[in-house]
């Protein structure tokens, strides 16, 4: 039995931030913004000009915490560093765990993280999730520049990037749903694949075939795509950037430089795990759909989501 968009909406709604849900989350999130502004203009000889929440969190695709799994935000911190003193920006983000480190003295080393361009911390008691990423204005409006010791002209575009992300949902009402329901795939079975390039799947998939009037359909679109074994590379019309392999095993394009590949740094076996995952999901759903009754058909979408799937209004 096919399952219809108001039973997938019902599901949606299941694993969906409800605004209850994210008040209790924001006074948080201004908390920490707050205290990281202080701390850098105590510690160091640069300030915050603004805070872009970004992610996930600010495009209107992020799912409540289920499972052990987080909610993820991203906080994009701009810094008013000189563009020709590249020096003193890799020092601020040298420095973001210390400052977080000082926010929060009584949380565990296992508790914060970093990597090239950004730096984190998890909350463990509300599992949230923050990556905070340092940077600073470049000569292009709108595009900034992120420190990475691997390279130095690491660039992209916040605004654009929600700006891409909200020209789909208007071409595809679904689009949020889509990935919303696609993000608790990727959990439930613990994938690397990151939300981003499901996003970036998902947007490609529209712009290059069509837009499907089901969500099913659209489910199972992605899931033949992803599950095939050889995945192309995926770029898009960014108005900066080209394509230059980088012997990944896939490429997905950030969308506002298509010099970035957003899952640069997913493995070979990572990446093999998530094909074969869409595969088993393509033939489920199929199975699934030549079911007669709605229970033997939930019990297998239960297989690929979940035992909280449900579609029950």
């Amino acid at each position: 039995m096919e399952l219809n968009n108001t039973q997938l909406i019902n599901f949606r709604e299941k694993i969906k931030f409800s605004n209850e849900d994210k008040r209790k989350y924001q006074a948080q999130i201004d908390n920490l913004i707050s205290s990281i502004q202080t701390k850098i203009n105590e510690h160091t000889d640069t300030n915050v000009l603004k805070v872009l929440q970004a992610g996930s969190w600010k495009k209107g695709t992020i799912i409540k915490k289920m499972d052990d799994n987080p909610v993820d935000i991203d906080l994009i911190f701009f810094l008013n560093i000189d563009i020709s003193n590249y020096e003193t920006f890799q020092e601020i983000n040298q420095v973001m765990i210390p400052i977080l480190k000082l926010i929060y003295p009584n949380k565990n080393d296992d508790d914060f993280w970093d990597n090239p361009k950004t730096a984190g911390l998890e909350f463990i008691s509300s599992g949230l999730n923050v990556d905070i990423v340092p940077v600073r204005d470049t000569n292009i409006e709108d595009y900034v520049q992120q420190p990475d010791i691997n390279n130095n002209n690491f660039f992209t575009s916040p605004k654009n990037q929600l700006k891409f992300i909200s020209e789909r949902k208007e071409a595809n009402s679904s689009y949020s749903t889509i990935v919303r329901i696609l993000k608790k795939w990727k959990n439930f079975q613990e994938l690397k694949l990151s939300s981003f390039a499901i996003e970036l799947i998902v947007a490609h998939l529209d712009i290059n075939i069509e837009v499907e009037t089901t969500i099913e359909e659209s489910l199972l679109r992605f899931f033949k795509f992803v599950g095939q074994k050889t995945f192309p590379v995926i770029t898009f019309s960014a108005p900066y950037g080209t394509y230059k392999s980088d012997n990944s095993c896939i490429y997905i394009a950030d969308p506002t430089y298509n010099e970035n590949n957003v899952t640069k740094f997913i493995s070979e076996d990572d990446w093999e795990n998530t094909r074969e995952k869409a595969d088993t999901a393509f033939d489920t759903i199929l199975l699934a759909d030549e079911e007669e009754f709605i229970t033997s058909t939930t019990e297998l979408w239960k297989e690929i989501f979940g035992g909280e799937f449900n579609i029950n209004e």
